[in-house]
């Protein structure tokens, strides 16, 4: 017998002896769950022993530490995850691998519930049904968004307006920025003044996901929304200790961050800072004679302590505090017309058990919103300023009783605003509120209501009959109140915008029926929804009639706007993980209708830098919106293909929105590289300009197609993780940039790099 031979046999007994001894002496299995195709770590997979309850769940960076006892040498390992398929892996090959693999599934695990994996409740499922967008972070995280509008815009339901100044909007189904609601971890960041929020005020990290309600049927998130809500989750833990990242691009823009993340035992904390600004030059004029410059600065901290565990040892009772805080500044040179926001929230939630009240949710919040606007024309000056101070409080209880689930909730909100609106104008006399304290008390009761039963059929054998009643009460107040030019003119012109206290209250009742199937390779959701909302006039319109722009016809009137509208939804999903190629696909579709009483009408005027606002008796938005996806070699190549066609009845009050929009979505996730193709296409936007004779001009904004691109990369050297990301926006525009006019449609590139800990 040779030697080499020798040698190979007493190295293989010994490994036998080790293997032996370290079998007879328990293992500790460690190591980290990722997806296949993307390589990012899967929170929440549960690992057990094949055939036992023995086993672990990984944490909220992919990591497992599983202590076996009395191991075997054919025992199994299971990996399961209800976004994933089931593995099982022999004991001793999981002893020598780093990470474990998942495939991603077409199909959730209906058989797993929900609760032992530790995924958390979507916001919309306390609600009544409707379509939902999620925007998960793997599809945004390493990518080359700046903010959330920029990620927002990629909804074939979303429109984003940006201005100048780079203060960004979001209207969903044609409607108007004051009719979405911008939640942050359910928190109301919509301002008091005009009801709208500026998404560029919210950073892009450290947010889990979006979530995309689309339609007015909600109960939970205040009366007006009568388009949609966006709810914004931030992420709480995170994979790293220390993150830092660089972003530099067109127009001299740049940002850097910095963030930190750490758990003590129970304690969960995190801050990031991040710090950026552009400067651009007018294309219409020489750089030494201006420029457009914009800076930002951002805050974020949370921390999170579990109180109290189950007996599973699973953190069941937790309070969190939140703190955000913003501050964004714009100086246009050539106009001179300076902007300054300063956005600041605190929150503080609770999420348990209180006593022997179980599922209790309560959650305080304070809001400071400063912004300050000065523009300095040849004929027109204006100085306006407004400080909003608001205060939430929520409560909520679920209650389940057989197969009815019931959530009882109380939400009050109290506002304080100081208003401020200095205006000269040498060709015209200026009437209305010059400056005023105004304070806003607005109480909601919401119950809603969902039975779930079983039908006799083989595939849908779910129906769900849901039903939700709302009761709001609003008190406006407005005190230190200054008139502008008090002689000269009749007693209600000059009142216009003046008043002591204004009071409404209204009932809303909504109804929703669901049916749901499903089988291992086909699953299906339909709905069906009705009920209206009612949206009280805001503050702005309280205090900007506009009289003397205003006919008896559309003479502008402080009743509530309402609306009723019905939605038809459904989703069909195939699972094909068969076939070589084509791994699924999935198609949704919904048809829905809004009818409005009262609209509110918006117009600016030449050369007065300010809104007014008028009534129309009848408006309607209807329309189709439909969405194909096709998941290609397991899943590692998604193809998305969104359409949504509007019929807009008066463009005057829903201005500049696209009535057909189209998009298309090529996205490639493999061994830690992304590339994704955006392509879309709007309809061209009509606006309205009102004169101060009553006579209307028409501004026409052309159809637009175009790209964007990103593309990135993740390496790994042990705990160190580097990432790189090259974007292109509005790669098709071939034409100078021009900063006039009431969009930013130019071509943009930028790199970011960063690295973490």
């Amino acid at each position: 017998m040779s030697s080499d031979r020798i040698i190979n046999l007493l190295s293989a007994s010994l490994v036998c002896c080790i293997c032996s001894t370290v079998f007879s002496q328990g293992i500790l299995l460690i190591g980290t769950v990722r997806d296949r195709n993307t390589h990012r770590d899967i929170p929440e997979v549960n690992i057990y022993v094949k055939g036992t309850q023995f086993g672990t769940s990984s944490d909220y960076a992919g990591r497992f530490t599983l202590r076996i006892p009395e191991p075997y040498q054919k025992m199994k390992i299971v990996f399961q995850h209800i976004a994933y398929e089931p593995r099982e892996i022999l004991v001793d090959s999981v002893m020598t691998m780093r990470h474990v693999y998942l495939q991603p599934r077409i199909i959730p695990l209906q058989e797993i519930e929900i609760e032992e994996k530790g995924l958390k409740e979507l916001e919309i499922d306390k609600d009544l049904p409707q379509t939902l967008s999620l925007i998960e972070v793997r599809d945004f995280e390493i990518r080359g968004y700046v903010d959330a509008g920029d990620l927002l815009r990629t909804d074939h339901s979303v429109q984003i307006d940006e201005e100048l100044s780079g203060r960004k909007t979001a209207t969903v189904r044609g409607g108007n920025p004051d009719e979405v609601i911008v939640l942050f971890n359910g928190v109301k960041l919509n301002n008091s003044f005009d009801n709208i929020f500026d998404l560029s005020l919210i950073d892009l990290e450290d947010i889990e996901r979006f979530e995309i309600i689309k339609g007015s049927n909600t109960a939970l998130y205040g009366p007006e929304a009568f388009s949609g809500v966006i709810n914004i989750v931030p992420k709480m833990q995170q994979d790293y200790n220390i993150r830092f990242q660089q972003r530099i691009g067109t127009y001299r823009s740049g940002n850097w961050g910095v963030h930190l993340h750490k758990k003590f035992d129970r304690i969960l904390g995190s801050y990031s800072v991040k710090r950026g600004g552009f400067s651009r030059n007018f294309v219409d004029i020489p750089e030494e004679q201006g420029k457009l410059k914009n800076s930002s600065i951002h805050h974020t901290a949370n921390i999170n302590y579990n109180l109290f565990h189950d007996a599973n040892g699973k953190p069941n009772s937790s309070l969190s505090a939140m703190w955000i805080y913003t501050s964004l500044d714009y100086d246009n040179q050539r106009d001179f017309e300076t902007l300054s926001n300063f956005n600041n929230l605190f929150s503080l939630k609770y999420s348990g058990q209180i006593i022997k009240l179980k599922e209790m949710e309560f959650s305080v919040s304070y809001r400071k919103l400063e912004e300050e606007q000065n523009f300095s024309g040849d004929i027109v000056s204006l100085n306006r300023a407004i400080d909003d101070r608001a205060f939430h409080f929520n409560v909520q209880k679920s209650l389940k009783i057989k197969d009815l689930d019931l959530l009882l909730s109380y939400q009050l909100q109290q506002t304080e605003l100081d208003f401020l609106d200095e205006r000269k104008n040498i060709q015209e006399v200026q009437i209305g509120l010059e400056s005023a304290d105004l304070k806003r008390t607005h109480h909601g009761f919401v119950a809603i209501a969902k039975y779930h039963g079983d039908t006799d059929s083989d595939f849908l054998q779910k129906i769900d009959l849901d039903l939700s009643f709302r009761h709001d009460r609003l008190n406006d107040d407005q005190s230190n109140s200054m008139l502008r030019n008090e002689t000269g003119l009749e007693a209600e012109d000059n009142l216009a915008g003046f008043f002591d206290k204004n009071d409404w209250q209204e009932s809303l009742f909504k109804f929703a029926i669901n049916f749901s199937g499903y089988r291992q390779d086909l699953s299906f959701n339909g709905y069906l929804t009705f009920g209206s909302n009612t949206k009280f006039p805001t503050l702005f319109q309280q205090i900007s009639s506009p009289l003397l722009l205003s006919g008896p016809v559309t003479q502008p009137n402080l009743n509530p706007e309402k609306n009723k509208s019905l939605e038809l939804g459904a989703k069909v999903t195939r699972d094909i993980s068969g076939e070589r190629s084509i791994y699924g696909w999935q198609i949704s579709g919904n048809f829905f209708q809004n009818h409005y009483d009262n609209k509110f009408r918006q117009f600016t005027t030449p050369g007065i830098p300010v809104t007014f606002y008028d009534n129309v008796q009848n408006a309607q938005i209807s329309g189709f919106e439909t969405k194909s996806s096709v998941f290609l070699f397991r899943k590692k190549l998604t193809i998305d293909l969104g359409i949504s066609k509007y019929f807009i009845s008066d463009k005057a009050a829903f201005p500049f929105k696209s009535d057909l929009k189209r998009t298309f979505n090529f996205i490639v996730d493999h061994a830690g590289y992304s590339f994704q193709l955006h392509w879309f296409k709007e309809s061209e936007q009509t606006g309205w300009l009102r004169f101060p004779n009553g006579e209307f001009a028409e501004i026409l904004l052309p159809d637009r197609t175009n790209i964007d691109l990103h593309i990135s990369k993740t390496f790994e050297i042990r705990k160190l993780k580097l990432f790189a990301n090259v974007s292109g926006r509005n790669l098709l525009n071939d034409d100078d940039v021009v900063l006039q006019g009431l969009a930013l449609r130019d071509r943009r590139y930028y790199l970011t790099i960063g690295a973490q800990y």
